[in-house]
């Protein structure tokens, strides 16, 4: 996943865990520093996760580039509940 995809999914993984579009979430900025995040795209030393909040929201991101919505695994356009 690239650096820019990555911010893309966590964005995406947000606003399907709030059932909304994704132009209708506060900016990702307002909470996190995007550039943090895309530093995290390709990191493959060692087992990592990567925790933040989101609004309501506690967002993980793990070494795998798995995205975890309120413990909740996102994969393809989706959160699996």
């Amino acid at each position: 996943m690239t650096e820019t995809d990555l911010v893309v999914k966590v964005v995406e993984a947000i606003a399907n865990a709030d059932g909304v579009d994704q132009e209708e979430l506060d900016p990702l900025y307002t909470y996190i520093d995007p550039g943090m995040l895309e530093g995290l795209s390709g990191r493959e030393k060692g087992e990592w996760s990567f925790t933040f909040q989101y609004a309501d929201h506690q967002v993980t991101i793990t070494q795998g580039e798995q995205i975890f919505v309120d413990g909740e695994l996102y994969t393809s356009g989706k959160v699996t509940w």
